[in-house]
């Protein structure tokens, strides 16, 4: 199958590379535009009616998430492209969507655009570009989290996750009245909660808590903590420290 590209950046430098490396490993993929800015790109999308936009979320008059906040159901895949460090990598992680990093690699492009083939028929929920819009502008407690299951698309606000638990390549998110298993690392999650600014913390290999239900740490030979909803959860000795600092400061 031939799916149809555009491109938005405003580096003319970058644009090029980028439709080379296309060109040059997907073949599958037709560049039929590109735009250098939002009002260029909208109705270069308008008129191309393109599979793919790449993305980039950095320009001159205007940025990425306001192209994207033209079009509330987008009839295309959108695969984000950005800085590392850029400040909105992790509400982009926070609704489950795709981006890749400059300077592009081809094994990264390669793999985003099998993982895009791959579920080409099955489109995004609207509803996970609207999470990462508010997402943007809301404080940390009012976010939500995009967690896709076996069967659905799920969305939880940070304030409602008690604690996760991980198991090898799966995690189990703990709500008040339910579980919600999930095919990610606890890495994964903890890369995406666990900041300064975030009530999220690893206390073990095997546990992230929300620092916002925690009752009382246990102390003793093994090291425990009691959370809101009576369970309690082993603290490794070498985070016990960070732990009581965090608490300190809440």
């Amino acid at each position: 199958m031939k799916y149809t590209a555009v491109i938005v950046e405003d580096e003319y430098k970058v644009r090029e590379v980028f439709i080379n490396l296309i060109q040059h490993y997907c073949k599958e993929i037709e560049i039929v535009g590109e735009a250098e800015n939002i009002t260029d790109a909208y109705h270069l999308i308008l008129s191309t009616k393109p599979n793919i936009v790449f993305l980039d979320i950095e320009m001159p008059h205007g940025n990425g998430f306001e192209l994207l906040s033209k079009f509330p159901k987008p009839p295309f895949e959108i695969i984000f492209v950005t800085s590392y460090g850029h400040y909105a990598i992790k509400a982009i992680k926070f609704s489950a969507l795709d981006y890749l990093l400059k300077p592009v690699m081809v094994s990264d492009l390669l793999e985003m655009i099998n993982l895009i083939k791959e579920k080409f028929n099955d489109k995004k929920d609207p509803e996970q570009y609207k999470v990462l819009l508010e997402n943007l502008n809301i404080s940390q407690q009012q976010k939500k989290l995009v967690v896709h299951t076996k069967t659905k698309t799920e969305y939880v606000f940070f304030n409602d996750i008690i604690y996760l638990q991980g198991d090898g390549n799966y995690t189990t998110i703990h709500l008040a009245n339910s579980k919600i298993h999930v095919a990610k690392t606890l890495k994964d999650y903890e890369d995406m909660l666990c900041n300064p600014d975030s009530p999220f913390i690893r206390v073990h290999k095997t546990y992230i808590v929300n620092t916002n239900f925690i009752l009382k740490i246990n102390h003793g030979a093994t090291n425990t903590i009691r959370l809101k909803n009576n369970s309690d959860l082993e603290i490794s000795r070498r985070k016990k420290q960070e732990l009581l600092e965090k608490l300190s400061f809440q």
